[in-house]
């Protein structure tokens, strides 16, 4: 994706140099959630670097200014308007997220996706003011902006999971287990309501850091969570999330069974689109290194509420667009692990038939954003590995 960037901070400069009374809730925002987000990006330079570019993706950064080349890349939500999934520009469901126009934040118990009025996003797909622009044109915050050069209003749920509940879940309040597009239920019932941890969406995916929210004010820095939205597309969050460990269940055979544990996820590992994948690949060695036997488990969610399963082919000839052509696809890659919920532990077992002798046993992880992909490694990502001497008598 090509992307043309112009210098920030010449409009903030100007604003902050007018007096507070003038400055004082001056701008406005007819375009709505429309608004490009360079436009918020002139006051709100850091953030929108983080955004645009990934800079300091990973949290590895703090080199704040515009390079000339960057290491990094945009979030999936700058770039939400290119991706497949937002090429059904025209359908609603699609354009919900893709094309959001301004939402309330819906409450935590609420039922699941809010689709709101998209008739100003058009273009622009997701923008600062997709999240932060009320319907009625104020711009959320967390905290009283009192020289903020637009209408401001404190709304403490924007620190909360409710906020991502917007797009992060189906059309439906049912928790699905297994589907695609459950990421939010998966948090809400998987994780939140067994009290298996307090934090919220924000707490992994926008780490907070000491910093002034816009940089020519004169307020002092506060904690800001970063705009980088961490996720499957992270090497940080993808090694912190699930935990891989072989077990020899008879120290005289080749009796194995390979615990995969969700530790570090509020939500299921895979989570969200059926295209992503985990790969638990194992290989059985000898004592030249040599392969003697493989084994391989894919965990993903499924297309629709029924597990994928060849055995449907034929039965998916009568689905029609792209509905048919999603689940004949999921189908046509046969049956597959559902993804391990928050705090889970899968054991799966292996009895591979090998001749008496001394092996290795290697495990890993691998992760994919699109398994339909061909060859997937060209989109895979280590999550981990694990490894294990073994005697077969």
């Amino acid at each position: 994706m090509k992307r043309s960037l112009r210098l920030l901070g010449t409009a903030c400069t100007v604003l902050m140099s007018i007096s507070t009374i003038a400055v004082a809730e001056s701008v406005t925002f007819p375009m709505g959630a429309a608004t490009p987000s360079e436009t918020c990006g002139e006051c709100h330079q850091v953030l929108f670097k983080e955004y645009a570019l990934g800079v300091g993706s990973d949290n590895h950064s703090a080199n704040h200014s515009i390079p000339a080349t960057v290491s990094s890349a945009a979030t999936a939500h700058a770039t939400s308007k290119f991706t497949p999934l937002a090429s059904g520009g025209d359908v609603e469901w699609c354009r919900s997220c893709h094309f959001a126009g301004s939402f309330n934040i819906p409450g935590k118990t609420e039922v699941g996706k809010q689709l709101p009025n998209v008739v100003n996003a058009g273009e622009i797909s997701i923008t600062c003011a997709t999240c932060h622009l009320t319907p009625e044109g104020k711009v959320r915050s967390v905290r009283t902006s009192k020289n903020a050069p637009h209408a401001s209003v404190v709304e403490p749920a924007l620190q909360t999971s409710a906020v991502c509940a917007h797009c992060h879940v189906e059309t439906t309040n049912t928790r699905i287990v297994g589907g695609q597009y459950q990421t939010y239920m998966e948090w809400r019932e998987d994780f939140h309501k067994p009290g298996l941890g307090a934090q919220e969406c924000q707490d992994c995916h926008m780490p907070r850091t000491l910093r002034k929210v816009a940089e020519d004010s004169d307020g002092a820095p506060v904690a800001v969570g970063r705009h980088l939205w961490t996720g499957g597309h992270s090497a940080q969050r993808l090694g912190g999330s699930l935990s891989l460990s072989i077990i020899q269940r008879d120290q005289d055979k080749a009796a194995l069974s390979f615990s995969v544990t969700n530790i570090g996820a509020g939500h299921s590992v895979p989570t969200g689109t059926n295209a992503r994948g985990v790969y638990l690949t194992v290989d059985v060695l000898d004592r030249q290194g040599v392969s003697r036997a493989r084994k391989e488990w894919l965990f993903a969610p499924n297309f629709s509420a029924r597990p994928d399963d060849k055995a449907f082919l034929e039965q998916d000839k009568k689905l029609s667009g792209y509905e048919g052509y999603a689940q004949t696809r999921a189908d046509a890659q046969g049956a597959h692990e559902p993804p391990v919920r928050a705090g889970e532990e899968r054991l799966l077992n292996w009895d591979p038939a090998l001749a008496p002798g001394l092996y290795t046993v290697k495990a890993r992880l691998r992760y994919t954003t699109d398994r339909f992909r061909t060859p997937v490694a060209d989109d895979e990502k280590e999550m981990g590995s694990a490894a294990l001497l073994i005697t077969n008598k």
